[in-house]
């Protein structure tokens, strides 16, 4: 296949202030120079690779994201990656389905040949559909496509992408349900909780892809140290004989917090100006991340989308988050998350937290096969559990002239395994995962995950997920960014206050909607 290409993006790794004893002064989160809603997209997509953890840190706090992986743009940048593939392979006559990639994962320099080959291959493989690829470098490619649609040119398909990247899109995107129907492609295989995440607001715009469900990824050696139970890994399973819910979890927490003196957070000598090892952190994430261990919901009102409101378990999710920094201390506030004792951002790889929630994207950012870990499933919290889940599928744009091609072409797609190889999420289709988790575990080194955790917590997706369609989207992202940043590094805030002045300030931004 010939390509036109043009010089590829780079970037530079950001490094983070020591650790002080006093909060930092009031910093920009990471992502409030770039569009949020649309890096995040990236975040879903990227596992098992460095770049994963680069585009996930665009969309949370600098307090937040990886320090070895976390990505500004250099000065010196070139301009970004276009790729343009002509379709070799294609027969005569064929359609030309344009695959536009870049929204998401896709876009890198060494997965960029692995596509090229899938194309030609699947190019030969039939003679309906002439697969051209356009590759635009992230996050360039969100102008560059809204340019192509304003000017009536998009392309077929999009993807991988996901809710993220789609949102900044919201109503261009096929249904696809009618397409299936027609085509014969049974749904139905597919758990019902996992059709509805690929919905957005209320429309079937794919087909369950490539995913990454959440969980907590915990430490055995410091469970070890503390002679602890490792935490549970079924759901109903009990905790040291108590239910695994929120109290048992913090308690759980506290235990695995311990200052220099050795003292756990529950010692009255315990000293919380020089904490050597913490209990819990939540992410990479933004402050919508952080709600939805409480649950899913939409920051307004569903019959009026430009009137803000808070979902109470959001409330009390950021209540507890923000207490478990600053007056549990199980959680690490700004400083402490970029020390060198967290490797400056990278907190789970450090060695010096116990368990973190994340998902399966993570394994890219620490040593798999050194660190001796496992990961257990998330608590009861409100009486339901809750994991919030990233995922990609492929999407077809209402403007695409060849509806029926590219979804014969897309249907192919989400259950190619050559695929999944490329984009390192788990297989929707059930029958692929014990292959993907094979070449998983051949990365583990002695350790033996269960990954039947991960299975386990796609059955209990966030819904509304935390990266759903928001009036004035990449504003309004940025300030949920802010808020994480402020709960991170602020203490004495009277968060209730706080909380009713983001609805505030989300009501004006959401008003000023177009």
């Amino acid at each position: 296949m010939s390509v036109v290409l043009a010089a590829c993006g780079d970037n530079t790794a950001t490094t983070a202030p020591a650790a002080t004893t006093a909060p930092a002064a009031a910093t920009t989160a990471a992502a409030t120079t770039a569009a949020a809603a649309t890096t995040a997209a990236a975040a879903t997509t990227a596992a098992a690779t460095t770049a994963a953890a680069t585009t996930a840190a665009a969309t949370t706090p600098a307090a937040t994201t990886p320090a070895a992986t976390t990505a500004a743009a250099s000065s010196t940048t070139p301009p970004p990656t276009t790729v343009i593939s002509t379709g070799e392979g294609c027969a005569s006559g064929a359609t030309k389905i344009t695959w536009y990639i870049g929204l998401g994962a896709g876009a890198d320099a060494d997965v960029i040949p692995k596509e090229q080959a899938w194309a030609d291959k699947y190019n030969k493989s039939q003679t309906e559909a002439c697969v051209i690829m356009q590759v635009v470098h992230n996050p360039e490619s969100y102008d560059t496509l809204k340019a192509q649609l304003a000017a009536g040119q998009g392309p077929d398909i999009v993807g991988p992408v996901g809710k993220a990247g789609r949102a900044s899109f919201q109503g261009a995107w096929t249904d696809i349900a009618p397409l299936a129907q027609a085509a014969g492609v049974d749904l139905s295989k597919y758990d019902p909780a996992l059709l509805d995440f690929t919905k957005d607001e209320g429309t079937l715009v794919g087909i369950p892809f490539a995913l990454f469900p959440s969980f907590i990824y915990y430490n055995k050696d410091l469970f070890d140290e503390a002679k602890l139970p490792y935490p549970p890994h079924k759901v109903g399973e009990k905790y040291d004989g108590k239910d695994w819910n929120l109290d048992t979890f913090t308690a759980l927490a506290q235990e695995l917090t311990v200052d220099k003196s050795g003292n756990a957070a529950t010692d009255a000598n315990f000293d919380a100006k020089n904490i050597t090892q913490f209990g819990f952190f939540d992410g990479p994430t933004d402050a919508r991340g952080v709600a939805v261990l409480f649950g899913g919901g939409l920051p307004y009102d569903p019959a009026d989308q430009k009137t803000a409101k808070i979902p109470d378990n959001w409330r009390q999710a950021w209540t507890w988050y923000y207490n478990s920094i600053w007056k549990l201390h199980i959680s690490p506030n700004n400083d402490y998350q970029q020390s060198d004792l967290l490797a400056k951002g990278n907190e789970f790889k450090s060695g010096h937290v116990a368990m973190q929630a994340s998902h399966t994207w993570y394994t890219c950012c620490f040593d798999i096969a050194k660190q001796n870990w496992d990961i257990a499933v998330m608590p009861t919290i409100n009486g339901k559990i809750t994991a919030k889940l990233h995922g990609d599928t492929f999407a077809i744009l209402k403007s695409s002239k060849n509806q029926k091609v590219a979804f014969d072409v897309l249907s192919k797609m989400v259950v190619d395994k050559d695929l999944y190889q490329i984009y390192g999420g788990m297989p929707a289709n059930q029958a692929d995962r014990a292959e993907f988790f094979t070449t998983l575990n051949s990365r583990l080194g002695n350790n033996k995950v269960d990954w039947s955790v991960a299975e386990e917590m796609l059955k209990y997706p966030d819904l509304p997920n935390h990266e759903s369609w928001l009036p004035n989207i990449i504003k309004a992202n940025d300030a949920f960014n802010k808020f994480r940043t402020l709960m991170d590094q602020t203490p004495d805030l009277n968060i209730n206050s706080e909380i009713d002045k983001l609805q505030s300030q989300l009501d004006a931004l959401f008003k000023a909607a177009s």
